[in-house]
């Protein structure tokens, strides 16, 4: 090897040191996020009193997600696909619905910032346990952050907009 050849390897290998150097600044660890088990499912009762199986108009449920984080100087924004089932049940009306869904960071509540309530109308078909799956795709919800760092520690709660009666009606589910 001549000696114009070694010092241009021995320049061509400080310059990548260098270089390399500067490309290892730690990735900050992105929010976990999770599915709530008590929102994250629907069901919807035809008008009346009945409550069993039969009265079952439709049901929905949220079954996955794949989600992505992007800092900026204030914070991160978490940006998520979430996947859905929707079925019609036996009280079916065919007609369009509003999936009301949340995503919600409950170190921030009661603050507005920590809860983002979404919208998914969905075309109700007849013929009974039909299932559909749904994507709602590239949601979105910012957290500011003071350090980047900090960002593993805020969970992300997913699940669907109950009313009381919905929600007693998971839990008695699962008891």
């Amino acid at each position: 090897m001549s000696p114009k050849q070694i010092i241009s390897l021995l320049v061509a290998s400080v310059g990548a040191a260098v270089l390399s150097g500067c490309a290892l600044e730690p990735v900050p660890p992105c929010p976990e996020i999770r599915i709530d088990s008590n929102t994250a499912s629907l069901t919807t009762f035809q008008q009346g009193s009945g409550r069993d199986v039969s009265d079952i108009e439709y049901q929905a449920e949220i079954v996955s997600f794949e989600g992505t984080c992007k800092f900026d100087d204030d914070g991160v924004e978490a940006v998520m696909d979430i996947d859905m089932i929707v079925s019609g049940g036996p009280a079916v009306k065919p007609r369009t619905v509003d999936l009301y869904y949340f995503v919600a960071i409950p170190r921030f509540f009661p603050d507005p910032v920590g809860k983002k309530i979404f919208t998914r109308k969905h075309r109700i078909r007849s013929g009974g346990a039909r299932q559909e799956r749904i994507t709602e795709s590239s949601v979105r919800i910012f957290l500011p952050l003071e350090d980047r760092l900090t960002a593993a520690g805020y969970d992300i709660y997913l699940g669907f907009q109950l009313t009381d009666e919905q929600l007693r009606y998971n839990r008695s589910r699962t008891r």
